[in-house]
């Protein structure tokens, strides 16, 4: 009877060898549970906190480098700016005065008189008695009027005279100088008229 309970009590005492009681209250043991939790929060934000600073320091070498680089390119580019700038207001300044002296060239060339329509209204002058042989047109230069040289051959002096007349009254005209030479003969006479023509 005395060994039947020995090994009773030693039966039971067997399974309670891996079993681990905690004879905590249970205030105290959620009250460990926090501070665990706490202490591990803390711990894990200070290996955040470090490791970012770690980075933060490892960063710094980059970005002072990248600071001098953006600060070189910037002033490597006001120069390049200032260079083109002053060559291009150059360029464009040589290109307006071009444009203007083209712009007045073609404003001249515009109130001139055409050489056809002017030689076309000298044909259509009357010259009975006249044949027409030249007609040499020199355009006007700066403020020299231009000329148109009328050569031909002259039956009679009146028909001369009166062709010149006629010449000197077309609207082309401003003037028509025949040399006095010319009325020398009375029949066949080769002339020259030089007008001067109108502006």
């Amino acid at each position: 009877m005395q060994r039947q309970s020995v090994l009773h009590f030693a039966s039971m005492s067997h399974p309670m060898d891996n079993e681990l009681t905690n004879l905590l209250p249970p205030e105290r043991q959620s009250a460990l549970s926090r501070e665990y939790l706490l202490r591990l929060s803390v711990v894990v934000a200070a290996l955040i906190t470090a490791l970012t600073f770690a980075a933060a320091l490892l960063l710094v070498p980059t970005y002072i480098f990248l600071g001098q680089s953006a600060s070189a390119k910037a002033t490597r580019l006001a120069s390049i700016e200032s260079v083109l700038s002053s060559s291009d207001e150059k360029m464009l300044s040589a290109q307006l005065a071009a444009l203007a002296s083209d712009a007045a060239t073609l404003v001249e060339l515009g109130n001139i008189p055409s050489a056809s329509a002017i030689l076309r209204t000298a044909l259509a002058v009357p010259h009975q008695g006249i044949t027409l042989s030249g007609l040499t047109y020199t355009p006007s230069e700066a403020k020299v009027p231009g000329t148109l040289a009328i050569t031909g051959i002259a039956t009679t002096r009146d028909a001369l005279r009166t062709y010149q007349l006629a010449v000197q009254s077309a609207s082309f005209a401003a003037a028509a100088n025949l040399p006095v030479s010319a009325y020398a003969k009375d029949a066949d006479i080769t002339f020259t008229i030089t007008v001067t023509l109108t502006p």
